[in-house]
Protein backbone atom coordinates (compact mmCIF):
# COMPACT_ATOMS: atom_id res chain seq x y z
CA UNK A 1 0.00 0.00 0.00
CA UNK A 2 1.13 3.40 -0.70
CA UNK A 3 2.45 5.53 2.41
CA UNK A 4 -0.23 7.39 4.31
CA UNK A 5 -2.71 6.29 2.05
CA UNK A 6 -5.78 4.33 2.30
CA UNK A 7 -8.44 2.53 0.75
CA UNK A 8 -11.97 2.95 0.74
CA UNK A 9 -15.23 0.68 -0.94
CA UNK A 10 -18.36 3.49 -0.84
CA UNK A 11 -21.47 0.87 -0.99
CA UNK A 12 -24.31 2.54 -2.50
CA UNK A 13 -27.92 1.48 -3.93
CA UNK A 14 -26.90 1.47 -7.44
CA UNK A 15 -23.12 1.31 -7.81
CA UNK A 16 -19.70 0.99 -5.82
CA UNK A 17 -16.84 3.59 -5.77
CA UNK A 18 -13.57 2.40 -4.59
CA UNK A 19 -10.86 5.16 -3.91
CA UNK A 20 -6.96 5.08 -2.71
CA UNK A 21 -5.78 8.23 -1.42
CA UNK A 22 -4.61 10.07 1.38
CA UNK A 23 -4.44 13.58 3.12
CA UNK A 24 -3.61 17.14 1.20
CA UNK A 25 -3.47 20.45 2.18
CA UNK A 26 -6.35 22.54 3.48
CA UNK A 27 -8.66 19.54 3.89
CA UNK A 28 -8.48 18.34 0.73
CA UNK A 29 -7.56 14.85 -0.45
CA UNK A 30 -5.19 13.32 -2.81
CA UNK A 31 -7.09 10.75 -4.72
CA UNK A 32 -4.36 7.97 -6.23
CA UNK A 33 -6.93 6.33 -7.87
CA UNK A 34 -11.05 5.80 -8.46
CA UNK A 35 -13.10 3.45 -9.99
CA UNK A 36 -17.05 3.18 -10.15
CA UNK A 37 -18.53 0.28 -10.94
CA UNK A 38 -22.92 -0.16 -11.09
CA UNK A 39 -24.34 -2.99 -8.84
CA UNK A 40 -27.56 -3.44 -7.78
CA UNK A 41 -27.51 -6.17 -4.95
CA UNK A 42 -29.06 -4.71 -2.28
CA UNK A 43 -32.38 -4.37 -1.17
CA UNK A 44 -34.91 -4.30 1.73
CA UNK A 45 -31.77 -3.88 3.96
CA UNK A 46 -31.19 -7.87 2.31
CA UNK A 47 -27.61 -8.69 -0.08
CA UNK A 48 -30.36 -10.15 -2.96
CA UNK A 49 -26.95 -10.62 -5.90
CA UNK A 50 -24.16 -11.84 -4.02
CA UNK A 51 -22.62 -12.85 -7.39
CA UNK A 52 -22.96 -9.52 -9.22
CA UNK A 53 -21.78 -8.06 -5.40
CA UNK A 54 -18.34 -10.25 -5.82
CA UNK A 55 -17.88 -9.17 -9.25
CA UNK A 56 -18.33 -5.63 -8.35
CA UNK A 57 -16.13 -5.31 -5.98
CA UNK A 58 -13.25 -7.81 -7.81
CA UNK A 59 -14.25 -5.14 -10.49
CA UNK A 60 -13.56 -1.57 -8.52
CA UNK A 61 -10.60 -2.99 -6.07
CA UNK A 62 -8.83 -4.49 -8.73
CA UNK A 63 -8.83 -1.15 -11.10
CA UNK A 64 -7.75 0.84 -8.25
CA UNK A 65 -4.78 -0.85 -7.12
CA UNK A 66 -3.79 -1.41 -11.10
CA UNK A 67 -4.12 2.42 -11.46
CA UNK A 68 -2.04 3.47 -8.24
CA UNK A 69 -0.30 -0.01 -8.47
CA UNK A 70 -0.44 -0.90 -5.08
CA UNK A 71 -1.24 -3.97 -3.21
CA UNK A 72 -4.34 -3.41 -0.63
CA UNK A 73 -4.51 -5.81 2.39
CA UNK A 74 -7.05 -3.61 4.62
CA UNK A 75 -10.05 -1.62 3.13
CA UNK A 76 -12.69 0.23 4.87
CA UNK A 77 -15.80 -0.19 3.95
CA UNK A 78 -19.46 2.24 3.87
CA UNK A 79 -22.54 0.76 5.84
CA UNK A 80 -25.67 2.04 4.24
CA UNK A 81 -28.32 2.82 7.26
CA UNK A 82 -30.01 -0.87 6.12
CA UNK A 83 -27.49 -2.72 6.90
CA UNK A 84 -26.50 -1.40 11.01
CA UNK A 85 -28.40 -0.46 14.36
CA UNK A 86 -27.21 1.79 16.70
CA UNK A 87 -27.48 1.80 20.56
CA UNK A 88 -26.77 4.30 22.41
CA UNK A 89 -25.85 3.99 26.14
CA UNK A 90 -24.00 5.75 29.48
CA UNK A 91 -21.00 4.89 30.89
CA UNK A 92 -19.25 6.73 34.32
CA UNK A 93 -15.89 6.18 35.42
CA UNK A 94 -14.01 7.60 38.35
CA UNK A 95 -10.11 7.49 38.97
CA UNK A 96 -8.13 7.39 41.48
CA UNK A 97 -7.03 10.91 41.12
CA UNK A 98 -6.31 13.32 37.71
CA UNK A 99 -5.21 11.66 35.07
CA UNK A 100 -4.00 12.47 30.81
CA UNK A 101 -5.84 10.26 28.75
CA UNK A 102 -3.51 8.09 26.57
CA UNK A 103 -4.70 6.33 23.77
CA UNK A 104 -4.59 2.98 25.97
CA UNK A 105 -6.62 4.50 28.73
CA UNK A 106 -9.18 5.58 25.98
CA UNK A 107 -9.59 2.06 24.96
CA UNK A 108 -9.40 0.93 28.51
CA UNK A 109 -13.13 3.23 28.94
CA UNK A 110 -14.17 1.87 25.55
CA UNK A 111 -13.46 -1.53 26.72
CA UNK A 112 -15.21 -1.46 30.02
CA UNK A 113 -18.07 0.53 28.62
CA UNK A 114 -18.88 -2.03 26.16
CA UNK A 115 -18.79 -4.62 29.00
CA UNK A 116 -20.72 -2.79 31.08
CA UNK A 117 -23.84 -2.63 28.68
CA UNK A 118 -23.26 -5.85 27.94
CA UNK A 119 -24.96 -5.21 24.19
CA UNK A 120 -26.35 -7.72 21.70
CA UNK A 121 -28.54 -7.32 18.44
CA UNK A 122 -29.46 -10.83 17.30
CA UNK A 123 -27.95 -11.17 13.55
CA UNK A 124 -25.64 -8.09 14.16
CA UNK A 125 -22.18 -7.85 15.69
CA UNK A 126 -20.86 -5.51 17.07
CA UNK A 127 -18.13 -3.55 14.68
CA UNK A 128 -17.89 0.24 15.88
CA UNK A 129 -17.79 2.33 18.86
CA UNK A 130 -18.05 6.14 19.25
CA UNK A 131 -18.74 8.64 21.29
CA UNK A 132 -21.39 10.97 21.11
CA UNK A 133 -19.48 13.38 24.28
CA UNK A 134 -17.80 12.99 27.13
CA UNK A 135 -18.26 15.00 30.42
CA UNK A 136 -15.05 15.53 32.23
CA UNK A 137 -14.02 17.66 36.27
CA UNK A 138 -16.25 21.07 36.08
CA UNK A 139 -18.70 19.55 34.04
CA UNK A 140 -16.78 20.20 30.63
CA UNK A 141 -18.07 18.33 27.31
CA UNK A 142 -15.57 17.00 25.07
CA UNK A 143 -15.98 14.87 21.70
CA UNK A 144 -12.64 13.01 22.33
CA UNK A 145 -11.01 11.87 25.36
CA UNK A 146 -7.20 11.95 24.08
CA UNK A 147 -5.30 13.55 25.93
CA UNK A 148 -7.77 15.58 27.92
CA UNK A 149 -7.14 15.79 31.92
CA UNK A 150 -9.79 14.62 34.14
CA UNK A 151 -10.73 12.07 37.56
CA UNK A 152 -14.20 12.12 36.70
CA UNK A 153 -15.86 11.14 33.29
CA UNK A 154 -19.06 9.97 31.68
CA UNK A 155 -19.42 9.10 28.62
CA UNK A 156 -22.40 8.84 26.30
CA UNK A 157 -21.44 6.49 23.95
CA UNK A 158 -22.76 5.22 20.00
CA UNK A 159 -22.29 1.24 19.42
CA UNK A 160 -22.90 0.29 16.01
CA UNK A 161 -23.96 -3.16 15.35
CA UNK A 162 -23.10 -4.30 11.59
CA UNK A 163 -26.31 -6.99 9.43
CA UNK A 164 -23.85 -10.30 9.60
CA UNK A 165 -24.96 -11.10 6.23
CA UNK A 166 -23.35 -7.77 4.69
CA UNK A 167 -20.37 -8.49 7.15
CA UNK A 168 -20.66 -12.53 5.46
CA UNK A 169 -20.94 -10.99 1.79
CA UNK A 170 -18.61 -7.96 1.61
CA UNK A 171 -15.74 -9.34 3.67
CA UNK A 172 -15.90 -12.93 1.92
CA UNK A 173 -15.57 -11.14 -1.46
CA UNK A 174 -12.63 -9.02 -0.21
CA UNK A 175 -11.23 -12.00 1.56
CA UNK A 176 -10.99 -13.39 -1.88
CA UNK A 177 -8.98 -10.09 -3.40
CA UNK A 178 -6.49 -10.70 -0.33
CA UNK A 179 -7.59 -7.95 1.81
CA UNK A 180 -6.99 -8.98 5.55
CA UNK A 181 -8.39 -6.57 7.34
CA UNK A 182 -12.31 -4.95 6.57
CA UNK A 183 -13.06 -1.88 8.87
CA UNK A 184 -17.18 -1.43 8.67
CA UNK A 185 -17.80 2.36 9.03
CA UNK A 186 -21.67 3.81 8.37
CA UNK A 187 -21.71 5.82 6.44
CA UNK A 188 -23.91 8.36 8.19
CA UNK A 189 -21.21 8.45 10.91
CA UNK A 190 -18.98 9.46 8.23
CA UNK A 191 -21.03 12.33 6.16
CA UNK A 192 -22.00 13.94 10.00
CA UNK A 193 -18.10 14.36 10.52
CA UNK A 194 -17.50 15.55 7.01
CA UNK A 195 -20.34 17.17 6.44
CA UNK A 196 -20.61 19.75 10.28
CA UNK A 197 -18.10 21.37 12.77
CA UNK A 198 -18.57 19.87 15.97
CA UNK A 199 -20.01 22.70 17.26
CA UNK A 200 -23.05 22.31 14.66
CA UNK A 201 -23.16 18.18 15.53
CA UNK A 202 -23.83 19.58 19.07
CA UNK A 203 -27.10 21.57 17.98
CA UNK A 204 -28.52 18.10 16.63
CA UNK A 205 -28.49 18.37 13.09
CA UNK A 206 -30.78 15.91 10.74
CA UNK A 207 -29.46 14.20 7.76
CA UNK A 208 -31.43 12.97 4.69
CA UNK A 209 -29.43 11.06 2.34
CA UNK A 210 -31.52 10.13 -1.05
CA UNK A 211 -29.73 7.98 -3.09
CA UNK A 212 -31.02 6.49 -6.27
CA UNK A 213 -32.64 3.35 -4.89
CA UNK A 214 -32.57 3.90 -0.60
CA UNK A 215 -32.61 6.83 1.25
CA UNK A 216 -31.10 6.90 4.67
CA UNK A 217 -32.33 9.62 7.49
CA UNK A 218 -30.05 10.25 10.07
CA UNK A 219 -29.92 12.34 13.60
CA UNK A 220 -26.55 13.10 14.48
CA UNK A 221 -25.44 14.43 17.99
CA UNK A 222 -22.25 14.99 18.91
CA UNK A 223 -19.81 12.51 17.68
CA UNK A 224 -22.08 9.64 17.56
CA UNK A 225 -25.93 9.18 16.01
CA UNK A 226 -28.92 9.05 18.07
CA UNK A 227 -31.28 7.19 15.44
CA UNK A 228 -30.55 6.40 11.56
CA UNK A 229 -33.02 4.37 9.30
CA UNK A 230 -33.69 3.50 5.93
CA UNK A 231 -36.42 3.45 3.78
CA UNK A 232 -36.31 2.27 -0.07
CA UNK A 233 -37.20 5.17 -1.41
CA UNK A 234 -34.74 7.23 -3.84
CA UNK A 235 -33.92 9.14 -7.33
CA UNK A 236 -34.11 6.26 -9.03
CA UNK A 237 -38.12 6.02 -8.48
CA UNK A 238 -38.55 9.26 -10.36
CA UNK A 239 -37.41 7.35 -12.91
CA UNK A 240 -39.36 4.54 -13.04
CA UNK A 241 -42.54 6.23 -12.60
CA UNK A 242 -41.81 8.93 -15.72
CA UNK A 243 -40.67 5.55 -17.89
CA UNK A 244 -44.09 3.94 -16.79
CA UNK A 245 -46.30 6.51 -16.91
CA UNK A 246 -45.35 8.14 -20.00
CA UNK A 247 -44.17 4.88 -21.63
CA UNK A 248 -40.84 5.72 -22.39
CA UNK A 249 -37.28 4.74 -22.65
CA UNK A 250 -35.70 4.42 -19.49
CA UNK A 251 -32.80 6.50 -20.14
CA UNK A 252 -34.94 8.77 -22.09
CA UNK A 253 -36.83 9.31 -18.44
CA UNK A 254 -33.66 9.38 -16.92
CA UNK A 255 -32.68 12.10 -18.84
CA UNK A 256 -36.24 14.09 -18.92
CA UNK A 257 -35.85 13.68 -14.91
CA UNK A 258 -32.46 16.25 -15.50
CA UNK A 259 -35.00 18.87 -16.90
CA UNK A 260 -37.66 18.54 -14.36
CA UNK A 261 -38.86 22.01 -12.58
CA UNK A 262 -41.21 21.47 -9.66
CA UNK A 263 -41.32 25.39 -8.81
CA UNK A 264 -43.59 25.78 -11.78
CA UNK A 265 -47.35 25.57 -10.44
CA UNK A 266 -49.33 22.58 -10.78
CA UNK A 267 -51.92 23.66 -13.48
CA UNK A 268 -48.99 24.32 -16.14
CA UNK A 269 -49.19 23.70 -19.46
CA UNK A 270 -45.79 24.01 -20.46
CA UNK A 271 -43.48 21.42 -22.07
CA UNK A 272 -39.94 19.39 -21.37
CA UNK A 273 -37.91 19.43 -24.90
CA UNK A 274 -35.46 16.39 -24.38
CA UNK A 275 -33.15 15.56 -27.37
CA UNK A 276 -32.66 11.79 -27.32
CA UNK A 277 -30.43 10.38 -30.78
CA UNK A 278 -31.57 12.52 -33.84
CA UNK A 279 -34.92 13.14 -32.04
CA UNK A 280 -36.29 15.78 -30.07
CA UNK A 281 -39.25 14.04 -27.75
CA UNK A 282 -42.07 16.54 -26.19
CA UNK A 283 -43.30 15.81 -22.88
CA UNK A 284 -46.23 17.40 -20.81
CA UNK A 285 -44.29 19.67 -17.83
CA UNK A 286 -47.64 18.70 -15.76
CA UNK A 287 -47.77 15.52 -16.64
CA UNK A 288 -43.82 14.48 -15.73
CA UNK A 289 -43.95 16.84 -12.45
CA UNK A 290 -46.72 14.97 -11.14
CA UNK A 291 -44.82 11.55 -11.11
CA UNK A 292 -41.93 13.49 -9.32
CA UNK A 293 -44.46 14.86 -6.83
CA UNK A 294 -46.03 11.36 -6.37
CA UNK A 295 -42.80 9.96 -5.17
CA UNK A 296 -41.78 13.19 -3.19
CA UNK A 297 -44.81 12.42 -1.45
CA UNK A 298 -44.26 9.39 -0.55
CA UNK A 299 -40.71 9.82 -0.10
CA UNK A 300 -42.14 12.79 2.77
CA UNK A 301 -44.84 10.30 4.19
CA UNK A 302 -41.85 7.82 5.26
CA UNK A 303 -39.75 11.10 7.07
CA UNK A 304 -42.76 12.02 8.70
CA UNK A 305 -42.39 8.19 10.31
CA UNK A 306 -39.07 8.36 10.72
CA UNK A 307 -38.87 11.94 12.89
CA UNK A 308 -41.80 10.35 14.72
CA UNK A 309 -40.33 7.16 15.57
CA UNK A 310 -36.85 8.59 16.62
CA UNK A 311 -38.70 10.03 19.75
CA UNK A 312 -36.40 12.91 19.74
CA UNK A 313 -37.07 16.25 21.00
CA UNK A 314 -36.04 18.84 18.00
CA UNK A 315 -35.32 22.25 18.88
CA UNK A 316 -37.68 25.12 16.81
CA UNK A 317 -34.72 26.04 14.55
CA UNK A 318 -34.44 22.39 12.98
CA UNK A 319 -33.29 21.38 9.55
CA UNK A 320 -33.49 19.03 7.06
CA UNK A 321 -29.73 18.66 5.51
CA UNK A 322 -30.17 17.26 2.26
CA UNK A 323 -27.34 15.07 0.23
CA UNK A 324 -27.24 12.59 -1.74
CA UNK A 325 -27.86 12.13 -6.34
CA UNK A 326 -30.96 11.16 -5.81
CA UNK A 327 -33.05 14.03 -6.28
CA UNK A 328 -30.35 16.93 -5.37
CA UNK A 329 -30.30 18.03 -9.00
CA UNK A 330 -34.00 17.99 -9.60
CA UNK A 331 -35.07 21.99 -9.39
CA UNK A 332 -37.74 22.71 -6.44
CA UNK A 333 -37.62 19.17 -5.21
CA UNK A 334 -36.00 20.50 -1.79
CA UNK A 335 -38.49 23.48 -1.47
CA UNK A 336 -41.12 21.10 -2.40
CA UNK A 337 -39.75 18.82 0.76
CA UNK A 338 -40.19 21.57 2.95
CA UNK A 339 -43.45 22.47 2.11
CA UNK A 340 -44.72 18.75 2.93
CA UNK A 341 -41.93 18.58 5.75
CA UNK A 342 -43.11 21.65 7.30
CA UNK A 343 -39.35 21.89 8.02
CA UNK A 344 -36.53 23.68 5.98
CA UNK A 345 -34.55 21.95 3.70
CA UNK A 346 -30.64 22.78 3.12
CA UNK A 347 -28.48 21.21 0.17
CA UNK A 348 -24.98 19.89 2.31
CA UNK A 349 -22.15 18.82 0.14
CA UNK A 350 -18.37 18.80 0.73
CA UNK A 351 -16.68 21.69 1.20
CA UNK A 352 -13.53 20.45 -1.37
CA UNK A 353 -12.18 22.37 -4.60
CA UNK A 354 -13.08 19.40 -6.28
CA UNK A 355 -15.56 16.66 -5.26
CA UNK A 356 -18.00 19.27 -3.89
CA UNK A 357 -21.29 17.75 -5.09
CA UNK A 358 -24.24 15.89 -3.36
CA UNK A 359 -23.64 12.75 -5.07
CA UNK A 360 -19.96 12.56 -3.54
CA UNK A 361 -20.62 13.32 -0.16
CA UNK A 362 -20.70 9.69 0.98
CA UNK A 363 -17.55 8.29 -0.48
CA UNK A 364 -15.38 12.09 0.01
CA UNK A 365 -17.07 11.07 3.79
CA UNK A 366 -15.65 7.46 4.06
CA UNK A 367 -12.04 8.79 3.17
CA UNK A 368 -12.28 11.85 5.44
CA UNK A 369 -13.24 9.27 8.53
CA UNK A 370 -10.58 6.12 7.09
CA UNK A 371 -7.52 8.93 7.08
CA UNK A 372 -8.92 10.80 10.22
CA UNK A 373 -10.94 8.80 12.49
CA UNK A 374 -9.67 5.30 12.70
Amino acid sequence: MIKDSVAVIDIGSSKITAMIGENGVNGNFIIRSVSEVKCEAFLNGEVTEEKELRAALSQALGSVCKTASATVTEVSVSVPAQFFKVVDREYDKSYPRRKRFRKKDVAAFYREAEEAAALSIEGHALRLKRAMFFNLDGNRRVEELLGEVSMNVRGYISYFFVDESFISAIGGALGALGVKTVNYIPTALAESHLLFSSEERFSFRILLDVGYITTDLSILYGGGLLYSTAVNMGGGYVTAFLCNDLNIDFDLAEKLKRRLNLSVPTDTEGSYEVSWGEELYTFSQRKANECARGVLDRLIEEIDKALVNSRVKFPRDAVINLTGGGISYIRGAKEYLFNGIEMPVTLVQPKLVYMSRPDETSKVALLDYALNKL
